[in-house]
């Protein structure tokens, strides 16, 4: 396996492999959301967080699928542990919105770079996830706003929770 590509900058490589990590750790969070909101039988919500797990892994997929085309080895990440307490299903909901954010931001900073560097499957791999981040976003929002527009009382949250389970695929 080569440690160089005449396609991809070590700065590149860098971030890519950076992508695969975030990737995986953003599954890691969701996984400990899911299974908090298992644990205080959000049953729904723990589907669709599951699932959101899940998806975050096939992110990642695609930054190591872009190392292996060029002859990189993906980098196994280290992960840090991600929160395991939450005060509350809406505190997941506000949390996975904060997550969402820095994500996108990421992901902007790696669409930049490679448009700087004029590298131009990156530039469309980092487009791919701006686009994905725009989906997410507005996966989360569409919580946040049903949080805001019904509240947060017991019989409201049973119905959201409902909700997200039908929302999982």
């Amino acid at each position: 396996m080569k440690t160089k590509s005449e396609f991809l900058s070590e700065a590149m490589v860098k971030l890519l492999n950076y992508r695969v990590e975030q990737e995986e750790f953003s599954s890691r969070v969701y996984l400990a959301m899911s299974i908090w909101l298992d644990d205080k039988g959000f049953s729904g919500a723990t589907k669709l967080f599951k699932q959101y797990s899940d998806e975050e892994i096939i992110h990642a997929n695609k930054a190591k699928n872009m190392l292996f085309a060029n002859g990189i080895r993906p980098i196994t990440p280290a992960l840090k542990q991600p929160k395991q307490e939450f005060l509350s299903l809406t505190d997941v909901i506000l949390s996975a919105m904060e997550h969402e954010k820095e994500i996108t931001t990421q992901c902007y900073a790696l669409t930049k770079a490679a448009h700087t560097e004029e590298n131009f499957m990156v530039v469309e791999l980092g487009l791919w996830y701006c686009k994905e981040q725009a989906e997410e976003l507005n996966k989360v929002q569409y919580l946040i706003d049903r949080l805001e527009t019904f509240g947060e009382e017991p019989s409201m949250l049973r119905e959201l929770d409902e909700e997200m389970g039908e929302l999982a695929a």
